[in-house]
């Protein structure tokens, strides 16, 4: 039976909150190198300016900077709008399931539509296919110094200012796309960071979600979608969207060189989030290109020889199962196999 929810991950929230702390030495090596519980106590501005600093035209930003103003807006929040507004839910609780934390959210995205100005890029709203040339367009400096963002950087501008509160709040996947998760072990929700321009604030439910979106129960079964992400699972998204901004430009220049130079961030964000299918997909792509060039076309390991291997594999799993093990001993020993398989009688 599909799954109507998606999965309970209780946020790691660190008991090490320090909105001032001095990231201009950090690296990606050291972000990659530290447990989870480690990498809940880094400000995820920083993370996610730690991997943009990595493409050339971004290298020169200055981390404390974007700490600033963004600490600068929590603080406006929490001390002069959050104690005004927060009158209304105790007027009205039933309006927001009775549940405080779920106004504070709420209001947390109230906030930076209508008092910090953050608007969705109107070039992008409606478009497909769009290509991420400029990399401001995914990381937080972008939204943050423009006022406009998309999903990669506005879902992470929340997450930036509910690490900051210390709520139990990061990233989660819908396909392609970013929402801000809640998940606190006890309740979940989900807030739409690109919902702007309409006043008000949206929640879509998981089984909403699953319908509109149309997501099969393997991705959320596998942890792919709909769930909320882990230290390095953030770290590894971020890592994807550097590698989108680099195969973008090589599909804008129709560069083959510089789409396949995207392949070592596709497989560093896979190593760190190995269960994203969207991660899966687009680094496959890079990766067979990468075949092409290492391999004749005849070859085992092109391209071209992936669906035998693929006809093999699941000969292999019809082996585990008890089917087809006669033939699977006739292909070992004709050495037909791309790989040895020790069939026990």
């Amino acid at each position: 039976m599909a799954p109507n929810q998606g999965l309970h991950s209780p946020i790691i929230v660190s008991y090490e909150i320090d909105w001032r702390r001095d990231y201009s030495s950090i690296t990606l090596s050291n972000l990659i190198e530290m447990t989870d519980e480690k990498l809940a106590s880094v400000d995820p501005l920083a993370i996610n300016l730690v991997v943009a600093k990595g493409i050339p035209s971004l290298a020169e930003l200055e981390i404390a900077h974007y700490q600033e103003l963004v600490n600068d807006w929590t603080n406006d929040f929490l001390e002069r709008c959050l104690p005004c507004w927060e009158p209304y839910f105790y007027e009205t609780p039933q309006d927001f399931d009775d549940d405080i934390r779920f106004f504070r959210l709420g209001m947390l995205q109230q906030y930076l539509e209508l008092e910090a100005g953050i608007e969705y890029n109107a070039d992008q709203r409606d478009g497909r296919g769009i290509l991420y040339t400029n990399p401001s367009d995914l990381f937080l400096n972008g939204v943050i110094d423009t006022h406009q963002g998309t999903c990669g950087n506005m879902a992470a501008l929340s997450y930036a200012m509910g690490w900051r509160l210390g709520w139990p709040v990061s990233l989660a996947c819908v396909k392609s796309h970013y929402i801000l998760r809640f998940d606190d072990g006890e309740f979940i929700y989900n807030m739409e960071a690109t919902q702007v321009g309409f006043g008000g604030f949206k929640s879509d439910p998981d089984e909403f979600l699953i319908e509109t979106k149309d997501i099969p129960a393997i991705a959320i079964e596998c942890g792919s979608d709909l769930r909320a992400l882990r230290p390095h699972e953030v770290l590894g998204s971020f890592v994807g969207l550097r590698a989108r901004h680099i195969r973008d430009v090589g599909m804008y220049e129709r560069s083959e060189a510089k789409i396949i130079a995207s392949e070592p961030d596709w497989l560093l964000a896979r190593q760190l989030f190995p269960v994203n299918r969207v991660l899966y997909r687009d680094c496959l792509a890079v990766t067979t290109m990468r075949g092409d060039q290492l391999f004749e076309p005849e070859e085992v390991g092109h391209p071209n020889t992936y669906a035998a291997r693929l006809a093999e594999l699941s000969l292999h799993r019809d082996m585990i199962r008890g089917i087809g093990t006669q033939i699977v001993q006739q292909m070992t020993r004709e050495k037909k196999l791309f790989f040895k398989v020790e069939v026990k009688p």
